[in-house]
């Protein structure tokens, strides 16, 4: 189920970026919005309804932000959009009721998510580099083939050496493939995905209570900063 999810929105992600700005916001608030479900119930801590609310608000305000901004540099503004939203987790945690006690564990996850919300427009952003199909194409396939991999039952260490492996190998295909990249840049794009994918597959070991939905996003989240910063250093 969490590796079907991951292909269906790597797919749209992907045929996004190829499509057009907008196809490629959706297929964004998507995954945003797949990351934010249930985010709160992973990790069993309280200040779900208003922790999704305030991860929304940030996702969609840091798409626009990219969107519709004419800057050369795309981020300018999410550092706004993370301060306002750090305070509003706090905000919200002076406003709820109920499980006073767990207030840490709330707001932590509530910024938790707002990050990893905002790293998902980060795919806005490296559409604006050059190759942007390409590139955001070959990130979430390699992301997708590293999470393929992590399937194979063979010891832990053995499967993170094949989940990098398998996304080099995509990673430099596909870059080869498209002709706008070149195996080079697609060998270190999906080397780099699929060390981003191990680690958000960490994260997700440790969730108490890891749904499905959850698992499958968070390795395309975790991923968006390579697409913009290893696009913009080894593309331009």
């Amino acid at each position: 189920m969490p590796v079907a999810v991951t292909a269906a929105l790597a797919g749209a992600l992907a045929l996004g970026a190829y499509a057009s700005s907008v196809a490629l916001l959706l297929a964004v608030l998507i995954t945003q919005g797949t990351i934010i479900f249930r985010w709160h119930q992973s990790l069993e801590v309280p200040g779900a309804l208003g922790g999704a609310v305030l991860a929304g608000i940030a996702g969609l305000g840091a798409d626009l932000l990219v969107v519709l901004r004419d800057d050369p540099r795309p981020l300018t503004g999410l550092t706004g959009v993370l301060g306002l939203a750090v305070l509003g987790a706090f905000l919200h945690q002076l406003a709820r009721r109920g499980d006073r006690d767990r207030v840490t564990a709330s707001v932590t996850a509530t910024v938790a998510l707002v990050v990893l919300t905002v790293f998902a427009a980060l795919y806005l952003a490296a559409a604006e580099t050059r190759g942007a199909g390409a590139l955001v194409a070959v990130v979430v396939l390699s992301v997708l083939a590293a999470r393929l991999a992590e399937q194979v039952p063979v010891p832990a260490l053995h499967r993170a050496a094949l989940a990098v492996l398998a996304g080099a190998v995509v990673g430099a295909v596909g870059g080869h493939l498209t002709g706008d990249l070149g195996v080079g840049v697609g060998l270190a794009l999906g080397a780099a995905a699929a060390i981003a994918t191990g680690i958000a597959s960490v994260m997700t070991r440790g969730l108490p209570r890891p749904v499905a939905t959850t698992v499958a996003a968070l390795p395309l989240a975790v991923a968006g900063p390579v697409a913009y910063v290893l696009g913009r250093v080894l593309i331009g």
